[in-house]
């Protein structure tokens, strides 16, 4: 007879915690090889195709592949509780991977390694539409922490020098990605994460197909250019998938530095692709950022363990 999920969640939670952060940490860095790919092919495409209508066949490609999720559970998965905040979370989503592709594309022409760098400030968006919208108690370390991060986005960007239009969309994409994660973090207490993860693709491929419609190539692309397309929105999608099964294996606070691997992953094919290296204060910003991000998610670690430790 074979075992159940649950029996083998079970026996997945019995094992070292060493052992568990070890495999999520392969998993972290397998999905951030599988981004990394993703966002090269998007800015490859983005020579022939609007970022629009790459947009929308990522979502489109994320939908096909839960199709089979679907028939194999029925279509109670689909069930929701609070679809209004599940469609604002997936506009949030939405807009944020649109001005992500627009970011990178040729037309605004924003380094992958910059981008990167610049996606790392989710986490002070975060914090402040925790604090704004679901009105989180902060405390003054992470809104301390917060400002250090964004100190580090002015000296990354250099604004007293002129921002260029490509930051501020990578900017714009890191604050709506902040504010669907933090929808998320409220909607998977009465939902499964793979019956967000549908709807989010479901209602983002709804919400693109206007605009794929209106920037649908002249001439429709080859054979190849459709594999390329779909290679690429299944890297999207697998690198989701990746990044969500480690975090969900180890410690946040052991995991989450391990993310930064996609800066370097990043400056290596800008590098060897396009002959772009980043400057030394996107270095610099970037390392504020980082510094700051992991004082907020250990110092939050070490609280819950606190919570959790009954007192002696």
């Amino acid at each position: 007879m074979s075992a159940s999920p649950n029996s083998s969640a079970a026996r997945e939670d019995n094992r070292p915690q060493s052992v568990r952060n070890l495999e999520g940490a392969l998993w972290m860095i397998a999905s951030g090889t599988v981004f990394t790919a993703f966002l090269t092919l998007s800015k490859l495409q983005s020579a022939d195709y609007d970022p629009g209508f790459l947009a929308f066949w990522r979502a489109a490609i994320a939908l096909l592949i839960t199709v089979p999720v679907i028939l194999q559970q029925g279509l109670g998965i689909l069930r929701i509780q609070q679809p209004g905040m599940i469609f604002v979370r997936s506009a949030f989503g939405t807009l944020g991977f649109i001005l992500s592709f627009y970011a990178v594309s040729d037309a605004f022409g924003l380094p992958l390694s910059a981008f990167n760098a610049i996606s790392f400030s989710r986490a002070m968006f975060i914090t402040v539409i925790a604090a704004l919208v679901l009105r989180e108690t902060v405390g003054w370390h992470r809104w301390g922490a917060t400002l250090v991060g964004f100190i580090g986005v002015l000296v990354m960007t250099q604004p007293q020098s002129g921002v260029s239009l490509g930051t501020l969309l990578a900017l714009g994409a890191a604050f709506c990605m902040a504010g669907a994660i933090t929808l998320v973090k409220v909607l998977s207490r009465l939902h499964r994460p793979v019956t967000l993860l549908i709807w989010a693709n479901l209602l983002s491929s709804i919400l693109l197909l206007p605009l794929a419609i209106w920037t649908w190539p002249p001439v429709s692309p080859s054979l190849q250019d459709w594999g390329l397309i779909g290679i690429m929105g299944l890297c999207g999608a697998v690198g989701q998938y990746l990044y969500i099964r480690g975090m969900s294996i180890g410690d946040a606070s052991f995991l989450s530095p391990i993310d930064y691997l996609r800066l370097p992953m990043a400056a290596m094919v800008d590098w060897l692709l396009f002959n772009l290296l980043p400057g030394p204060w996107t270095w610099v910003g970037t390392a504020i950022i980082i510094s700051a991000t992991f004082y907020i998610t250990y110092r939050e670690h070490r609280l819950r363990d606190r919570a959790v430790t009954p007192p002696l």
